[in-house]
């Protein structure tokens, strides 16, 4: 059997990053981007006012308290749908087994093509040169041999990074991390988890993976095996784009 290659690919900030990419005079700044120009609530904020703690879901005004110079920019839907149409085809000629995430993330599965591609760091560069030179945007790639450990090492050297996590080194990236890093985990799994005495992901071994399955089915099953470097779900083809945005 053929060693499971999955790479997940994560645009940077990705509406407020198109934002900065249409208004060359918002580049470098800290903006937030509301649903028109009135709307109230943030639906995603560039990495300098993340900076200052600005937060998706977080309302205008707060954001501006604890950033003062935070401009408000109203949200364009189309143009964030059309941008994500494109790059989703881009990604879609690097491999055909393809799991369009959201609108602004992708599995791809290298498993199958790397004869072709010989090395995986070709396809990593390729992906982030040709999305660029396509929409001047940077994305950020996790690579592993599950998909939900591609989407966590997506996560940690952001923005524009690249993270590898094989079967030797997954320990170091997971170990220490809390259990709700690991996709899926919700406030109420977390509360589970913690009242069986596990916080972080190393914990996981303290519980066996019936009590997660009894209390959570499925969903708890993956938790526990993704805590663990165990997860082999594969890709959820569907070859639609997104065609809507929610907030």
């Amino acid at each position: 059997m053929n060693k499971k290659i999955f790479i997940h690919v994560d645009m940077n900030a990705f509406f407020a990053s198109i934002e900065q990419r249409d208004y060359p005079e918002l580049f470098g700044k800290p903006i937030a981007v509301t649903n028109g120009s009135h709307g109230s609530c943030i639906i995603t904020s560039s990495y300098e006012a993340r900076a200052f703690g600005v937060k998706t879901g977080m309302k205008i005004n707060e954001g501006k308290k604890i950033c003062p110079y935070l401009i408000q920019k109203a949200s364009r839907p189309k143009v964030y749908v059309d941008t994500s149409t494109t790059i989703m085809n881009i990604l879609k000629d690097i491999t055909p087994d393809i799991q369009i995430y959201s609108v602004d993330e992708a599995f791809l599965e290298l498993t199958n093509c790397m004869k072709i591609y010989k090395k995986i760091d070709h396809v990593i560069y390729k992906i982030k040169d040709e999305i660029y030179r396509s929409e001047r945007l940077k994305c950020s790639i996790g690579v592993s041999f599950s998909k939900s450990l591609a989407k966590y090492a997506s996560k940690i050297n952001k923005p524009d990074g690249i993270t590898f996590i094989n079967k030797n080194n997954y320990h170091k990236y997971l170990d220490n991390s809390p259990v709700d890093s690991l996709c899926g985990v919700s406030s109420g799994i977390k509360l589970f988890l913690n009242q069986h005495n596990v916080y972080k992901c190393k914990d996981m071994k303290k519980i066996p993976i019936s009590i997660l399955a009894n209390r959570f089915g499925n969903i708890g099953r993956k938790i526990w095996l993704m805590a663990n470097g165990n997860d082999f779900e594969g890709l959820i083809l569907d070859n639609l784009h997104p065609k809507s945005l929610g907030h």
